[in-house]
């Protein structure tokens, strides 16, 4: 059952995305692992794509000991956004450690580096983990403006966004509407 509900959450995400450049999903904390595994899932199924994964709910060596085989692909970069907040970091060739989750500026230039002298022909993702962890960190508006100019500049460059909305960490209205296109998913079925 949980294979199918996994399944299915990640046929709806990949489907989204091919047809949206930027995709919000909201989804109740009991679900996220689930939503992170159909996210995994689907990223190391498109081999031809380039990924970065930027985390601010887990950390990289949390993410590498879940989803091995997503954190060891070539096409998937990892930006971490906490670990080295908490005091540990690893060295990783395939994850950029920030030094705190409050440098946007830096997240920015981070996410934009990840794919200067990439393929212009293979297509490009960014999937944020999540809008409401930043929130513990930020000013919601300091959020907004932030998720603005991600969707921004990677509109300009032909980049699709996935973003994550843990629904019981903040009040997502605002930031979800920033988004082409909004999955829902609820604790037994997908909106």
């Amino acid at each position: 059952m949980v294979d199918a509900v996994i399944e299915g959450i990640r046929e709806r995400v990949s489907a989204a995305i091919q047809v949206n450049q930027s995709v919000g999903i909201q989804v109740p904390e009991n679900r996220h692992g689930d939503l992170l595994e159909a996210v995994f899932n689907s990223m190391c199924r498109n081999t031809h794509d380039i990924w970065t994964f930027v985390t601010v709910s887990k950390t990289f060596d949390y993410l590498a000991k879940t989803f091995k085989e997503s954190t060891r692909h070539p096409n998937i970069k990892f930006i971490d956004c906490i670990s080295r907040a908490a005091g540990m970091s690893d060295n990783s060739s395939n994850c950029i450690f920030l030094e705190s989750p409050v440098m946007l500026e830096n997240l920015i230039l981070e996410i934009t580096n990840n794919f200067k002298g990439q393929n212009r022909d293979m297509d490009k993702y960014i999937v944020i983990d999540s809008l409401s962890a930043l929130m513990i960190y930020n000013d919601p508006e300091i959020i907004r403006e932030f998720i603005s100019l991600v969707m921004n500049r990677s509109r300009a460059e032909n980049i699709h966004v996935v973003s994550i909305l843990v629904e019981e960490e903040m009040d997502s209205n605002k930031l979800i509407q920033l988004n082409d296109k909004i999955i829902v998913l609820r604790d037994s079925f997908i909106d």
